[in-house]
């Protein structure tokens, strides 16, 4: 299957900006909701402007999501209408993992998408290439994601694209984690960090870019808190106060690793998992974080 995509030339998209205006001094909120899919991830932004973006959709690898099982028809979709969505703005999947990429068949599927974000490289996951020809056969435009591009979502919100590069990392544990889309999420002065299945390699080329811009609030810790992810030097340049795993309960990968927590506390990092806590909602006014969970919905 040939499937067309484009550069992501910011003046394609009608609300994209290489010169985002500045944010108002008063904000209203900006919402990211961290979904418990399980073992995967999924994470749904939703701006003051009313832009949409769906940041990988969960997955179960081995599975056909048609039997409608999947994180994408039980978690994703549903948590979507409750919040009376019914159009996605921008559909980012960070790589062709299953566990990412398969539960976006069901909202590309449902749900009207204006846009689709993909790495680019080529992945030999099934669900993801149902999911382009989904969005091929719905004549969705898709963009490839690089280092340095920006997206205005309005109001005061912007997304920075921070990798991949043109250049694949070919070496390390898994190649196609390395190519994961890692997207930075400026509000005021709140930003949210998305890894996907970043590992060292990666994030070793990200602190070494130079003029690159890692520091936030919030991490999404890659690759669901395995030890070949979130190193000590990359959680140092972040510098994040709030880390967020999305880990599927009892998870026979032993995620999040104990080296991986150990890092985590010895930097004083609060931590929320989706396996511990459900879905974990950050809600920001620019300034202040109000971090809910499915087990405690107000401020923790």
């Amino acid at each position: 299957m040939v499937v067309t995509v484009l550069p992501l030339l910011l003046f394609l998209l009608p609300w994209a900006s290489p010169n985002p205006a500045p944010p108002p001094a008063s904000l209203p909120l900006l919402r990211v909701t961290f979904l418990d899919v399980g073992q995967g991830d999924a994470a749904v932004i939703e701006c003051p402007s009313g832009k949409i973006v769906v940041v990988d959709g969960g997955g179960r690898p081995g599975t056909d999501e048609t039997w409608g099982g999947d994180p994408g028809t039980g978690v994703v979709v549903p948590y979507l209408r409750s919040r009376g969505i019914s159009t996605v703005d921008l559909l980012v999947a960070t790589h062709a993992d299953d566990d990412h990429a398969q539960g976006l068949n069901a909202v590309a599927g449902r749900l009207g998408v204006r846009a689709a974000l993909i790495n680019g490289y080529p992945g030999e996951s099934a669900p993801y290439h149902r999911l382009l020809k989904r969005l091929r056969g719905k004549r969705v435009p898709l963009y490839i994601a690089r280092r340095g591009q920006r997206l205005d979502l309005g109001a005061g919100a912007r997304l920075e694209i921070l990798g991949p590069t043109d250049t694949p990392l070919l070496g390390g544990r898994s190649p196609s984690n390395n190519q994961s889309i890692v997207l930075r999420l400026v509000y005021g002065n709140s930003r949210f960090l998305f890894t996907g299945d970043a590992e060292q390699e990666a994030e070793s080329d990200l602190c070494g870019a130079p003029g690159l811009d890692l520091a936030a609030e919030v991490l999404k810790v890659g690759h669901h808190g395995s030890r070949w992810s979130t190193s000590a030097p990359f959680l140092r340049a972040v510098h994040p106060g709030i880390a967020v795993i999305s880990a599927g309960r009892a998870n026979s990968y032993g995620h999040p690793h104990r080296e991986l927590m150990d890092r985590l506390r010895s930097r004083g990092v609060r931590v929320f998992r989706t396996d511990l806590q459900g879905a974990v909602t950050v809600e920001t006014n620019g300034t202040a974080l109000k971090v809910g969970t499915m087990q405690n919905r107000g401020k923790v």
